[in-house]
Formats: C-alpha cells, structure tokens, sequence
C-alpha cells in the first residue's frame, strides 16, 4: 500500500505506527439541568480557561528551553495560549451558558464558532487546528479527563494522526518519534513548521493514513 501526502524536510524512517488517541466525544447538547446554576458553570469555565492558558505558556517555557528546533515553538506556544484568555471568546461561552448550556457544550460551540470564521478567512484555515486544539483541553479539563495527547511507549515509533497541535509537536521525544504522518494539515501548518524546525521526518495531508493500524510497519519518505 502506498499513501501519498505532502513531504516535510528529506528525511526516510522506519519504524511500527503508534495512532494518537482518538478525540474527545462532542458534549451533549442536552439542556443544563435546572439545579445547575449558569453562574457555577461560568466559574468552572473560567477556571478551565485559566489553566489551559497556564500550561499552554509553561510549555512554552519549557520550549525556550529546548532544542534549536523546540525554541521556535514558544511563541507559537505563546500565541496560542491566548486564545484561552480572549475575552471575547469567554463571552461568547458565558452567553451559551446562560441560554442553557452546559459548560462543556458553551467551550464546543463557542470555540467551534471561532474555528469556522478561521476556517473562511482562508489562509487562515490550519490555524482553525490551533484553535480546535485548545478548546479540546478546555472541555477535557472540564469534564475531568486528559486531554488527547501522544501516547507513551517504550520503543521509538512512526506517529501517526488526523493533526497535531503545536504544543504536541514541541514535546515530542525526539529519541523515540521516529517520523509524523498527519492526514489533515499542511505545508504551512503549525505542525509542519515545527516538525521542519525540529528535524522531524514528516508527511502531512495524508489522507490514506487514517487507514493505518496501531503496530503496521511503514516506510515514511519525506
């Protein structure tokens, strides 16, 4: 089988696939039950923003710190931590929340909203990615389980994915990342410019790849 996309850098790897963990399920849209108050829900929202902004910019820190490749990721990092703060945005989720939505369906919609206008400007559609990746942690937070993220393993790995977030690509383990196979994204994405920065052997905008299996031997050809 051979899977065309879009090379990053000039690199060939090796190695068995390992599938990022799959995305959250949207949050009902089921209406806030009568004994949750829209004030308390605000409050969690608020909090959950707080602390995605908070370790999106530790990330970043930790990215300055880094390899040559990571270094350009902190203002990435940085830029995209301040979508959590946007009070715009916050607004827009605290509207939601008082027409009767949840807390975790105000983050979807309110975040998705943002995504579409992204998403229409055109040129500025892969950053709509960026976007999506943070309200994720958001919702996550809220309902009290990990954000999707890169799985753990013990041997190094080809990884493969829908996209990545640029707070992902910058934390890769370079010992054991192997080489990227994103089916969405581009040349220009986040993920792209990282994994080039970061000297990551890389393809994206691999539409094929969502047929790959967890453990399936590839041969990856930037």
């Amino acid at each position: 089988m051979v899977i065309k996309g879009v090379g990053i850098g000039r690199g060939v790897a090796v190695g068995p696939v390992i599938r990022m963990a799959a995305a959250l399920p949207d949050p009902s849209d089921a209406p806030r039950a009568d004994s949750v108050s829209a004030e308390s829900e605000i409050e969690r929202v608020t909090k959950s923003l707080a602390l995605v902004n908070a370790d999106l910019n530790r990330r970043a820190e930790e990215a300055a710190n880094g390899d040559e490749g990571a270094k350009q990721a902190a203002p990435i990092l940085q830029a995209i931590a301040m979508f959590a703060s946007d009070p715009a945005l916050a607004q827009s989720i605290n509207t939601l929340i008082e027409q009767g939505k949840t807390a975790e369906r105000a983050v979807l919609e309110g975040f998705g909203a943002v995504e579409e206008m992204f998403k229409a400007i055109g040129y500025q559609g892969e950053r709509a990615a960026d976007l999506h990746d943070v309200g994720q942690r958001v919702i996550a937070d809220l309902m009290g389980v990990p954000a999707p993220g890169v799985p753990v393993s013990d041997t190094p790995f080809v990884l493969v994915a829908e996209d990545l977030s640029p707070a992902d690509t910058a934390g890769l383990d370079l010992d054991k990342t192997l080489a990227i196979v994103t089916s969405q994204g581009g040349p220009t994405s986040h993920t792209a410019i990282l994994a080039r920065a970061r000297g990551i052997v890389a393809v994206v905008s691999a539409a094929g790849a969502d047929d790959l299996k967890n453990g399936a031997a590839v041969i990856v050809n930037a």
